[in-house]
């Protein structure tokens, strides 16, 4: 037996730079995927920015990631919904393994059950599937969460407002109507919240017309931007007309409708 030093594994990979090159690189993409899955979740404190115009570019710039994200996963679903749609026969149904990602979806977009997939079936799933605008969720998210500073955004990861109504899930208001059970919903994320918001208005009776509208600017062909939704959120908040006014100035006032792409 050689009584000679084996030479370290470190060693070995520095004698071949382009061994070491792929190694040092999924490095990399390593430790960018932990650093990313311990911070993109985890709520800045915006109330360290005395500047108004600080905190809103860093609000912003920390929410507007996660909304295109989330965005990016319904076109996605959509975008096979419409191959579905396109390939089959109007008179025929969805093959074995595309009728139940249809059913999967329907439950999920809370559709009641169907016996049959039919053409109207589609295009009902294909006008609840699609992306909120940015500039809309960041408005909304700005005006219910006062900039990521209010108490329900810091305990709850909720800049949204969104409402449950199942006692002891949420967080209480403290300034509730007497006589009122519902609380402030709680997530255990960022992502969460923000799932829980596209997914309200998405599927809930009160944005019918917010989604119709937006099946409309598909039809033509045009870009989907908050201004044109704005005023489906007459029912989002007891405000009315004055919170679509109050959204809408929002996004105009802070040139939002740039993260609509």
């Amino acid at each position: 037996m050689s009584n000679r030093a084996q030479p370290t594994l470190w060693k070995r990979l520095l004698s071949q730079p382009r061994l070491f090159g792929v190694v040092l690189a999924i490095g990399v993409l390593i430790l960018w995927s932990v650093s990313r899955s311990f911070t993109s979740d985890r709520l800045p404190d915006f109330s360290q920015y005395e500047r108004t115009d600080e905190k809103k570019e860093a609000f912003f710039s920390y929410l507007a990631p996660h909304v295109d994200e989330a965005n990016a996963a319904i076109l996605k679903d959509r975008e096979k919904l419409l191959e579905i749609r396109t390939d089959v026969d109007p008179s025929e149904e969805p093959g074995h393994f595309d009728a139940k990602w249809v059913h999967e979806k329907l439950a999920q977009y809370e559709f009641d059950p169907v016996e049959k997939i039919s053409d109207e079936t589609l295009r009902q799933l294909a006008q609840r599937m699609d992306i909120v605008p940015p500039s809309m969720v960041l408005a909304q998210a700005a005006v219910e969460s006062a900039w990521g500073t209010s108490r329900f955004a810091r305990e709850g990861n909720n800049l949204f407002g969104m409402r449950t109504y199942e006692p002891g899930t949420g967080m209480v208001p403290k300034r509730r109507a007497a006589g009122a059970t519902w609380e402030v919903a709680a997530y255990d994320t960022v992502t969460g919240g923000l799932a829980a918001y596209i997914h309200n208005l998405n599927t809930h009776g009160p944005y019918i017309r917010l989604r119709a509208s937006r099946a409309s600017l598909r039809k033509q062909n045009k870009p989907i931007r908050g201004g044109a939704l704005v005023d489906g959120l007459r029912s989002y908040s007891e405000q009315g007309y004055e919170y679509v006014a109050k959204i809408r100035g929002m996004i105009s006032s802070n040139n939002l409708e740039q993260y609509d792409g």
